[in-house]
């Protein structure tokens, strides 16, 4: 089987992870850091954003690198040892923001330590898209050469399982946007067909939020002839 064919565990939140970052780098470039409302409005972002890291790491680090650190010994630390460092900074940088927020600061001082801050999130944002690429090409080829689709497919149950319904709902405002058609079509007739009915509604409500028109018409269209088929 070509491995662009095989399960992957980790494109779909990787896909995610790319959106939310540049829409959060995005926003930390036009923040006015003078503006509390503004700054209040970029630390909201920004922990929602951390709390989406923190799952995805606790998911790589609690459910796929131990089960390939018990077939290829070694293997785990680095990606281990990445997410500790990128953690630190995360910590580091919502620091800075509620320094910028709770000191009396000048309007020139307060720009000073926001760009700062965004100096320092392009070195998170950087981080984390040499570590994305890491496990893309080195993580993933190791769990295809010694597990099976099948095997991986109970991990990402695993995976799947763990993550609370609200950061379900949260991961979807940004993947959904970032996948292709045939992508949007796979995740949520899976969920269409394993969620309980209830919750996803919930996750339609979603795409027809963050989806252009277009693309939540073809979604809906494919989702119905999934099931009338």
């Amino acid at each position: 089987m070509n491995q662009s064919t095989r399960v992957s565990l980790v494109t779909t939140p990787h896909k995610g992870i790319r959106n939310f970052l540049a829409q959060l780098s995005l926003q930390a470039g036009f923040t006015d850091y003078a503006d509390r409302a503004a700054v209040e409005a970029l630390k909201q972002r920004f922990e929602e954003i951390c709390v989406l890291l923190e799952e995805h790491a606790a998911s790589e680090n609690n459910f796929i690198l131990p089960a390939l650190e018990a077939r290829v010994p070694g293997s785990a630390a680095h990606d281990e040892a990445d997410h500790e460092e990128l953690h630190q900074l995360q910590d580091s940088l919502l620091a800075q923001l509620n320094h910028i927020l709770d000191s009396n600061h000048t309007g020139q001082e307060a720009r000073q330590l926001g760009y700062a801050f965004y100096q320092g999130l392009s070195r998170l944002h950087a981080g984390h898209l040499e570590h994305m690429l890491e496990e893309e090409t080195v993580t993933q080829v190791l769990m295809w050469q010694h597990f099976t689709d099948e095997e991986m497919m109970q991990i990402h149950g695993q995976v799947i399982r763990s993550i609370a319904p609200p950061v379900m709902l949260a991961w979807m405002k940004y993947i959904l946007p970032a996948q292709t058609p045939d992508e949007r079509l796979q995740l949520l007739g899976g969920m269409q067909a394993s969620a309980p009915a209830p919750f996803f509604r919930q996750v339609l409500g979603v795409a027809r939020e963050v989806l252009p028109v277009s693309a939540y018409i073809q979604l809906e269209a494919g989702l119905t002839s999934a099931v009338a088929g």
